[in-house]
């Protein structure tokens, strides 16, 4: 009977019907274990062989690596006694060996959250027998599991054994450089491997824009990716096109991110990782609620649930502001994937909101860990700082995003608007130079535009502010560029003007509640209140400029304002918190501020 019952299980496995393998399988082992007259160690081996695997398959990690400890156990017995039939087991089929049985061992310890045991595991094995796969799975064991210096040296090592025999492995280049390793050290790693493939330029240059975006450098790492959509024919590969889109999204120009990204969903719309990144560009600019249910539906309608889909149904409750059931969402999705970024900055954002900014630090540090490349993590722990009256700790933020993001125009703009509401007199005048440093990178750069203006207005030059604002209007329609226009003009008594542009505004958004009250005050005809009140800058996310044409990378404005007002949104701005402190932020905005304009001048 045990024989022709091992007969049929042998033939389920086989034909990979592992649900019905388990039942089989494990009746037959305990048949022989009350039976030792007909069992045999070869048999019972192969049985608890079918019966791990049939686990693993069916993805019952626990059960499977508790079989999966017995069967190495048992077959290291067979090695002591020399059993020619552990030979011949492992010759006929290749998924039995000591190699793939540590890998799947592996899989099931980092599965239920035992990583150190995985690595044992893996490392158990001598350096020549490790495959691509296994090198693979340790460095990302020790890249995700391992703390210091000693755990990404290790991870280095693992990932560069996988470039040797793989070096089309763009995972492993991807892993290498957000590590840090040198970009130039990586390509030549690659072409120099034994198999790699000849006449391949676009590879150098797809690593070239990969270490330009982990360097902080999104804008050249989007137009080095452009050059490869442009030039090869690799033209509108769906991910090139989410790499674009995801450097300009970093970048903080979610107007062209907008593009590439939905295109990318267009032409494949079960791309969860562009469909991820388009629901939070869509809420950055303030897309239209029928683009966004639209997302939201196609995810839906999806009855898988990975950590993008949870995070995607996080991203809608937030642009619903419905805060604490997004939570939930985001938390969710941070169960399954602890790792995944978008979900912490989303998580920080939605705490901001509900004004937990204890809880909301922890969020953007944990991102911070994650990818120190993404300025989001500092402008949130910017304004979790100041919500908190921390305008030392503030200040730091912004003199660290300059020194990380030396080549965008987003961390001099944010450190401009801190010393403008600073009540320091000698930083307020220096925010100019910041300014102006901004627009140097990145001319149009609209919040950095919008600054400015109110520097010009408050320096007495409001001829030059609206000349600014007009210009950036003409080319980028904004409709809080639009609002920040007509309460300029009301001051400056041009009602038929100011009228103009508030009804701009209001073709927008029938709903701008600044434009409405701008135009309530051009009724009553009576002048505002102070004029610092008029040119605090309400403007948001803004939506993009209409009847644009598919664009190039370039320096197109992102209506995104460095805000530091913690009850209003992150990407809305008024005035700033740190203007209503209570002296504090007088007495440490100077050295801070010195130590910012060194660090401007360096950069040039």
């Amino acid at each position: 009977m045990e024989n022709a019952l091992f007969a049929n299980v042998q033939k389920l496995y086989d034909h990979r019907l592992y649900e019905s393998v388990i039942p089989a399988a494990s009746l037959l082992n305990t048949l022989l274990q009350n039976d030792r007259n007909v069992a045999t160690l070869e048999m019972e081996y192969q049985v608890m062989l079918y019966l791990a695997n049939a686990h693993y398959k069916e993805r019952h990690f626990r059960l499977a690596y508790q079989q999966l400890e017995s069967v190495l156990h048992t077959r290291r017995t067979m090695q002591r006694y020399k059993s020619a039939c552990l030979t011949a087991i492992e010759i006929m089929n290749n998924q039995f060996t000591d190699v793939e049985l540590r890998y799947r061992l592996a899989v099931c310890y980092k599965e239920v959250g035992e990583p150190g045991k995985a690595i044992s595991t893996l490392l158990a094995l001598p350096a020549r027998t490790r495959t691509p796969r296994i090198n693979m799975l340790l460095g990302r064991l020790h890249h995700h599991a391992s703390a210091g210096s000693k755990g990404k040296a290790d991870a280095v090592m693992a990932y560069k054994d996988v470039l040797k025999e793989c070096p089309m492995s763009l995972k492993s280049i991807e892993a290498l450089l957000e590590l840090g390793v040198d970009g130039i050290e990586v390509n030549s790693l690659v072409m120099n491997a034994a198999s790699a493939p000849r006449n391949i330029d676009w590879l150098s240059t797809w690593i070239k824009a990969l270490a330009q975006m982990y360097g902080c450098k999104h804008l050249e790492a989007a137009k080095t990716f452009q050059q490869l959509n442009d030039s090869t024919r690799l033209r509108r590969n769906e991910h090139l096109l989410v790499e674009i889109g995801r450097c300009l999204y970093y970048y903080g120009n979610h107007i062209q991110a907008e593009q590439y990204l939905s295109t990318a969903v267009m032409a494949y719309p079960y791309n969860m990782e562009a469909i991820s990144l388009l629901s939070v560009v869509y809420e950055l600019n303030e897309q239209s609620a029928i683009e966004q249910e639209k997302l939201f539906t196609q995810v839906s309608s999806d009855r898988e649930f990975s950590p993008a889909h949870w995070f995607v149904h996080g991203q809608k409750m937030y642009s619903d502001a419905k805060y604490q059931r997004g939570l939930t969402f985001v938390e969710r999705c941070l169960d399954m994937d602890p790792r995944h970024v978008e979900g912490h900055l989303l998580r920080g954002n939605l705490l901001i909101s509900l004004q937990r900014y204890r809880e909301a630090i922890e969020a953007f540090r944990n991102a911070q860990g994650l990818a120190p490349y993404r300025f989001e993590v500092y402008k949130g722990l910017f304004h979790c700082y100041v919500a908190q009256k921390r305008f030392k700790e503030a200040q730091t933020m912004c003199v660290w995003a300059i020194r990380s993001f030396r080549t965008s125009p987003r961390s001099y703009t944010m450190f401009g608007r801190t010393l403008f509401h600073s009540t320091n007199p000698v930083a307020k005048r220096s925010a100019k130079k910041f300014v102006e440093r901004s627009l140097k990178i990145d001319s149009s750069y609209t919040p950095a535009v919008a600054l400015m203006a109110e520097i010009c207005q408050y320096e007495g030059a409001t001829k030059a502010a609206i000349k600014l604002l007009e210009k950036q209007v003409i080319n980028y329609p904004n409709q809080n560029l639009y609002t920040l226009l007509g309460d300029i003009l009301r001051i400056e008594k041009e009602p038929i003007k100011a009228l103009d542009y508030y009804y701009r505004a209001l073709s927008v958004d029938s709903n701008c509640v600044r434009a409405i009250n701008g135009i309530n005050s051009l009724k009553l005809g009576g002048s505002i209140g102070a004029k610092g009140e008029a040119t605090a800058t309400e403007t948001g996310r803004g939506d993009g400029s209409n009847g644009m044409t598919t664009p190039t990378p370039t320096d197109t404005p992102n209506p995104e304002w460095q805000s530091v007002n913690c009850d209003e949104p992150l990407e809305t701005s008024s005035e700033s918190g740190a203007s209503h402190n209570n002296g504090e932020a007088a007495a440490t905005s100077e050295p801070f501020w010195m130590d910012a304009d060194v660090e401007m001048l360096n950069n040039e």
